[in-house]
This record gives structure tokens, sequence and C-alpha cells, in this order.
């Protein structure tokens, strides 16, 4: 069940970064909101079986920031064929020592 969390939330928070992107480019708004929703539920339900199971929202708030850490770069360039300037790659990186410093320094 514990997987099941953690899956829950990685898709989800895929679910809503991919209906973040489509609404900015101006897609059809119906399947944003429904794809919206359907993240929504997906987050609600990992964040609960995460914290009923495991006992640890902080684990769950890790894999939810790891998730948009990991997948946002990836799905902006896929939807949009943009890639970051100097201050996002600065920013990005950043971002990833502080996530492996909560992750590995007790």
């Amino acid at each position: 069940m514990q997987i099941l969390a953690l899956f829950l939330v990685f898709i989800g928070e895929f679910l809503a970064i991919v209906s973040e992107v489509l609404f900015i480019k101006g897609k059809n708004m119906i399947p944003i909101i429904v794809l919206m929703c359907i993240a929504w539920v997906f987050l609600l339900f990992g964040y609960y079986f995460g914290y009923k199971h495991i006992k640890n929202l902080w684990l769950i708030y890790i894999v939810s920031i790891t998730a948009i850490l990991m997948l946002e770069p990836f799905i902006i360039y896929y939807f949009t064929g943009e890639t970051p300037n100097l201050g996002a790659k600065i920013g990005f990186s950043l971002g990833t020592v502080w996530f492996l410093a909560a992750v590995f320094i007790k």
C-alpha cells in the first residue's frame, strides 16, 4: 500500500503538470479541467494513503516535490519545445541540491 500511495502522488503530479502546461498553451478547457480533477483525486488519495500507511507526511511531501522537480522540465519541453534560460537552469540545480539535502542529511 505504501508503493501505491507514492505512485498515486507521482501520477497526480504528472497529470497536474500536464494540465497546467496545456492550459497555458490555450488548449480546449473542458478536457483540461477534467484532467486536473483527476490529478487532484490522485493527489488526495496519494497523500491520504501515504500518511495512513507510511505515517510520515514529510516523505509524501518529498515525493511530491521530487515528482515536480523531475517531471516538469520534460513535460514543458515536450509540449512547448522551450528550453530553460540560465536562471532557470541555476534554479533547477539548486532545487535538486536542496532536495538531496532534505533526503540525505539527518
